[in-house]
């Protein structure tokens, strides 16, 4: 009886482990189930958003070239003036309908938009979305590669020390290059893109700080004013009074010119007939051979996304003309966050 008892219990025990065992494979599936059906959402989703970025992609893109294609329409123009209706506006650059979703042309980040980029201030301006629709013309600044002294010592903050080390730096810079066309020469054929090509090169400058560059709390920097690849002459039909000043216009003769902006003005015919407007014909010999009526490089962000004011993608590119001839010189792209 006892023998009997004993072999029912084995038969008992080798039961339950088998049941055991049955279970723990049971779980083990589950979870591998579980896990290959997790991988294969996280697939789904992970090829979800990859086509959406393509998409997105490729609708920043359309922009960019539509905008693009506006510069070249007006790239024969005799004279472009910032008052033209093409150059900005939210008409024709904001959340604009194109294919599946929308795109903005806005002015890059400068000056003391730079200054912090993760600060709250700036935060705060892109996501209450205030932009300036529209491109940056690079004419409308002082080329940092042909600026002379006394146009740096033009700008607030620029002391005559800061500018002698800026051309110091700057002709330092061009004998390490020595295969690069020196800025005069590139100036006579309309393209300075050297040997600073960068702003940011200006913080190695002795006596240079991000403040002066960039700006501070309340004060604006220098960098808004500068650009690193233009032609080398400032058009003053698009020059701002910071710009104009530094060429070697007067307080006086600057006042004058943006009050002709005001009033809806075309903008001067040629170089000859805003020197005899405002005056400066005795300035001619040392402003003249910086200055233009027309622009050739322009840069521009495009934010595009599917819903109007809902960006997921970013292009910031540079658009140089030359006559029927159109070739970006700048093409950077980058994915936002999608919240």
């Amino acid at each position: 009886m006892l023998k009997n008892v004993t072999g029912h219990t084995n038969v008992s025990a080798e039961q339950g482990f088998a049941l055991v065992v049955t279970l723990w494979v049971m779980a083990i599936l589950g979870i591998m189930a579980a896990s290959f059906s997790y991988e294969a959402v996280c697939e789904t989703k992970v090829e979800s958003w990859s086509s959406q970025d393509r998409r997105a992609y490729n609708l920043a893109r359309g922009g960019v070239h539509r905008a693009a294609g506006i510069i070249r329409e007006h790239a024969r123009d005799p004279v472009h003036s910032i008052t033209d209706k093409w150059f900005s506006g939210e008409t024709l650059y904001k959340d604009i309908k194109f294919g599946p979703g929308y795109y903005s042309i806005i002015r890059p980040e400068s000056g003391s938009a730079k200054r912090k980029k993760s600060g709250k201030d700036s935060k705060a301006a892109k996501d209450a979305g205030v932009f300036n629709y529209g491109f940056i013309d690079e004419e409308s600044r002082l080329n940092i590669n042909v600026a002379t002294m006394s146009q740096l010592q033009g700008f607030p903050n620029i002391s005559n020390v800061l500018a002698s080390n800026i051309i110091l730096y700057r002709t330092k810079k061009q004998g390490k290059k020595g295969k690069d066309v020196p800025p005069s020469v590139a100036m006579a054929k309309g393209l300075v893109d050297g040997p600073i090509r960068s702003l940011d090169e200006l913080l190695q400058v002795k006596g240079m700080t991000r403040d002066i560059l960039y700006g501070s709390s309340g004060a604006e920097g220098i960098a808004g004013h500068l650009t690193c690849f233009s032609s080398g002459k400032v058009n003053i039909n698009t020059a701002g009074k910071e710009v104009l000043h530094a060429v070697g216009f007067t307080t006086g003769q600057v006042q004058n010119l943006l009050a002709y902006r005001l009033t809806g003005w075309k903008g001067f015919a040629s170089v000859q007939a805003a020197l005899s407007t405002l005056a400066a014909a005795s300035q001619s010999t040392h402003v003249e051979p910086f200055l233009t009526v027309q622009s050739k490089n322009f840069s521009m962000t495009c934010l595009a996304g599917f819903v109007p004011g809902r960006h997921v993608e970013r292009i910031t590119a540079r658009v140089s003309v030359d006559k029927d001839q159109l070739r970006f010189t700048r093409w950077e792209s980058e994915s936002l966050p999608r919240i």
